[in-house]
């Protein structure tokens, strides 16, 4: 995988999840969504503010719902941010993003 940030507190630290646009971001199928066609408008939702907080009436019922009148945060990735602030319609099938967070932690106790 690609390290899109130096920790998890980046991500949230209020200026919208700024990451490097050279970095390709794989599907499931490695296929790179920055490039590949099957994502043609390059959005992900998110459904939360610049800090990570969810907002809880703006994020397509807790995902349960493709309503057009119901609306959800996301964010175009050509921003160059994971969490940039505008609302969309429900029913857009926009990116999922996955992020696996590889901090490792010591676990032997004293």
């Amino acid at each position: 995988g690609e390290v899109l940030f130096e920790n998890w507190e980046s991500i949230f630290n209020g200026n919208g999840g700024r990451f490097p646009m050279q970095i390709p971001i794989y599907s499931f199928d490695g296929r790179n969504v920055l490039t590949d066609p099957a994502w043609p408008q390059k959005i992900l939702w998110h459904g939360s503010n610049q800090n990570g907080i969810r907002l809880v009436h703006n994020y397509c019922e807790a995902w349960r719902t493709a309503d057009m009148a119901v609306s959800g945060q996301a964010s175009s990735l050509w921003n160059g941010r994971l969490l940039d602030q505008k609302s969309y319609s429900c029913s857009n099938k926009f990116i999922i993003l996955c992020i696996e967070n590889s901090q490792i932690v010591d676990g032997r106790r004293k």
